[in-house]
């Protein structure tokens, strides 16, 4: 059985960041899964990212290969603020990133990983086994997506979460229900609506939100110290998310995820704005509360703001309601592991260097954020989980013994 210092989890835009890093150090690693399968196979046509241009680049070591460089190289239309950023030009960038740094993914399945007495061992879905020192979970929102319990009682043609869609034209001319306000509910609603569907918006808040366009005049010194930008936006909290996740870390475990949870809610970009308001069906301060089959479509018990509660039919639900991460969920970590790894609410604990109480054990993007902070559940969160990850493999690439468990919280 071969060995290797570390296998990474996922050909993500983290996965392959922590590649890069690892590959400028010197460490020689195996990393598996199909390459930014997600973004190409997942994420519905037409989509525009709802971050900027200058907060969407993937992780090398010098912060060379940016997006900015890669249209430039491309001769295509960029700009760091105020230009949405494709969905396939995105990708493209990616996958020429991935080319670039780390040319030997492979194209195969994680099935199994528990520990072994140098390390870990890693089945593949080839049926080949290899041993590791280290290993990095990087699926990103894989095995995430999240169905309130209310619906759980309809089947799959009547409800799904907005991840599985890549093309809204299998519902023109049927009427569609999605639930939710942030940037995945809205995009979903414009893009079924500019494909001929009917749709209907249920947002459980009082109103929509949409970010502010991009400011092009020259802001004061006061302005900048006051509300300073960030690549998450501008204000001193999202400042503070976007450059000091180290210092999040040390807030108080309540406070964590309480800002995990509130902070960088439903909000939609601003270019969304004029493709869903006055284009679809909006019923704000409303959730579903139950939900049955009649006549093969799926029929509604939705509480408006008087507590009535209507029968609303519709062909299709469509669920825009987030990740939520539960380590219980990931297929491929043994029932052995598992509890050795320390958790709070399903999230693994994780010392400054993303490693959990499994020596050796890292977690990466959305499994890190009651830890890090919002910015892990953006492309934004790339560069420091991959720098500091990398960095303390390669200062600790001792390992191959077994792995020990260790106390996370005063690592």
């Amino acid at each position: 059985m071969s060995r290797f210092p570390v296998a990474i989890i996922g050909a993500g835009p983290y996965g392959v960041s922590v590649a890069a890093h690892l590959k400028s150090a010197g460490i020689d690693f195996r990393i598996f899964g199909k390459p930014l399968y997600r973004w190409q196979r997942q994420m519905p046509k037409g989509m525009f990212l709802k971050s900027e241009g200058r907060a969407s680049n993937l992780s090398d070591p010098a912060e060379s290969y940016t997006l900015a460089r890669y249209c430039t190289e491309q001769r295509l239309a960029y700009a760091d603020t105020g230009e949405p950023i494709s969905l396939e030009l995105f990708t493209q960038y990616a996958l020429c990133f991935q080319r670039v740094f780390a040319p030997n993914v492979e194209d195969l399945l994680v099935t199994d990983v528990d520990r072994s007495s140098d390390g870990f061992e890693v089945h593949l879905s080839d049926g080949s086994s290899m041993r590791a020192g280290e290993v990095t979970v990087a699926t990103g929102l894989e095995y995430a997506d999240y169905i309130p319990a209310e619906l759980s009682l309809l089947p799959a043609e009547l409800v799904s979460h907005s991840s599985k869609h890549c093309d809204f034209a299998r519902f023109r001319g049927k009427h569609v229900t999605i639930i939710g306000a942030g940037q995945s509910a809205l995009e979903s609603a414009a893009l079924a609506a500019e494909e001929g569907a009917s749709v209907r918006l249920l947002v459980r808040n009082p109103s929509l939100v949409f970010s502010r366009p991009p400011k092009v005049e020259q802001r004061s010194a006061y302005q900048r110290l006051r509300h300073p930008a960030s690549n998450l936006g501008e204000g001193l909290a999202l400042w503070f998310y976007s450059t000091a996740p180290m210092l999040f870390r040390r807030l108080p475990q309540r406070m964590r995820f309480e800002k995990v949870r509130t902070e960088l809610g439903p909000a939609g970009a601003w270019w969304l704005k004029d493709r869903v308001v006055g284009k679809v069906q909006i019923l704000q301060h409303a959730f579903v509360s139950g939900a049955r089959i009649r006549g093969g479509r799926a029929v509604l018990d939705v509480v408006g703001h008087d507590g009535r509660i209507p029968e609303m039919a519709t062909d299709h639900v469509i669920c825009a309601t987030g990740y939520k991460f539960a380590l219980d969920r990931l297929p491929f970590l043994s029932q052995r592991l598992k509890p050795q790894v320390q958790t709070v609410e399903q999230q693994p604990v994780l010392s400054s260097a993303f490693e959990s109480s499994v020596r050796g054990l890292y977690f990466t993007g959305v499994a890190s954020a009651s830890c890090f902070g919002p910015a892990m559940r953006f492309l934004h969160g790339a560069h420091y989980t991959a720098q500091c990850l990398s960095q303390h493999i390669t200062k600790h690439s001792r390992r191959y013994g077994a792995p020990r468990l260790v106390r996370v919280a005063d690592a």
